[in-house]
């Protein structure tokens, strides 16, 4: 089998996730007896009959059910564990294809190339239209990317059994920390479209934003992935520390934070970072000022980018001044 494209499953329904399987169906060129779709379903009452799977002539597709709910990270690994295609792709059940030429370029592409990690582009529909996202630019969405299992195997990279939240980040950081970059091939062309789904994890409206809501995960997940890239001697362990204490300082500073009845896990996870620091000063000291100041804009631009943050109350000086500088 060369691909195996596995599947998360929840609340969505026979209805919407018949869009997703009807665009791989309908792909032209492709050799569907080299292509297993595995959805599992993670724990969930909303379950696909057999006749709805049964439906789309061109798919080989295996149906399973987690016993408890773990959310979409685990529930990929359990698709990974229960299949054994040369290459893995994720795709998610509100999401689909962009068009019906995506599949026979990803499959040529690895046929061909046989790379350890392959990136295309991305579509993102968003609330004022569509946004084509490079490749390169596409960090750390795990969408429109085709992972070499035995590469995966190798290097002992699985989401995080204690991450629900930002799993994607600790996988593909864990790759990005691994990898030799000459077994990246880059595809320069759209083969996934992110829907702008309300109903789904990241985009139901919760009282505060959804980062606020899974701030255990956005602080910790970090943390865990620092550790499997010290585990690996990654070059990237020390540049990836810094820039995500400054990406927690930087939520922790900004108005998403800024709310009264936020005021205590503020607190909570201020005193928890300055104690990390505490621990990991002479990181930022060796990578010295300039470094680290860059790494706190790029971090700043992204998570404005991602999370929709309209105002941040400190700069990298405060933090500087704060937690690197002797007193």
């Amino acid at each position: 089998m060369l691909l195996d494209i596995i599947i998360p499953q929840y609340k969505e329904d026979e209805n919407k996730i018949s869009m997703l399987l009807n665009s791989i169906n309908n792909q032209k060129n492709v050799d569907f007896s080299q292509i297993k779709l595995t959805i599992v379903n993670d724990c969930s009452d909303v379950l696909l009959s057999d006749s709805f799977l049964n439906s789309f002539k061109n798919l080989s597709i295996s149906y399973i059910r987690n016993d408890k709910n773990t959310g979409p990270g685990l529930a990929r690994q359990k698709g990974i564990d229960n299949t054994n295609g040369l290459y893995i792709m994720f795709c998610d059940s509100d999401d689909r294809l962009y068009d019906d030429t995506a599949l026979y370029l990803i499959t040529d592409f690895i046929t061909k190339k046989e790379p350890d990690y392959l990136v295309t582009n991305i579509v993102v529909e968003g609330n004022n239209g569509i946004l084509v996202k490079k490749g390169k630019d596409t960090f750390p969405w795990m969408h429109g990317k085709v992972y070499k299992r035995e590469f995966l195997e190798k290097n002992e990279i699985r989401f995080h059994p204690n991450v629900r939240h930002l799993e994607d980040s600790y996988f593909t950081t864990s790759i990005l920390g691994t990898i030799d970059p000459n077994n990246i091939i880059y595809l320069d062309y759209a083969t996934y479209l992110w829907k702008n789904n309300e109903s789904s994890l990241t985009r139901l409206k919760h009282k505060h934003h959804y980062t606020v809501e899974c701030f255990d995960d956005f602080y910790n997940s970090p943390m865990y992935t620092y550790e499997f890239l010290v585990k690996k001697n990654s070059y990237l362990k020390f540049s990836y520390l810094v820039s995500s204490v400054l990406g927690i300082y930087i939520i922790l500073n900004s108005d998403l934070f800024n709310y009264d009845d936020l005021e205590e896990k503020r607190n909570y996870y201020m005193n928890k970072l300055e104690e990390y620091i505490s621990k990991k000063r002479n990181i930022f000291v060796i990578m010295g000022y300039d470094k680290s100041s860059k790494l706190f804009e790029i971090e700043k631009n992204e998570l404005i980018d991602r999370n929709g943050i309209k105002e941040i109350y400190k700069d990298y000086d405060d933090f500087y001044n704060t937690y690197i500088v002797k007193k």
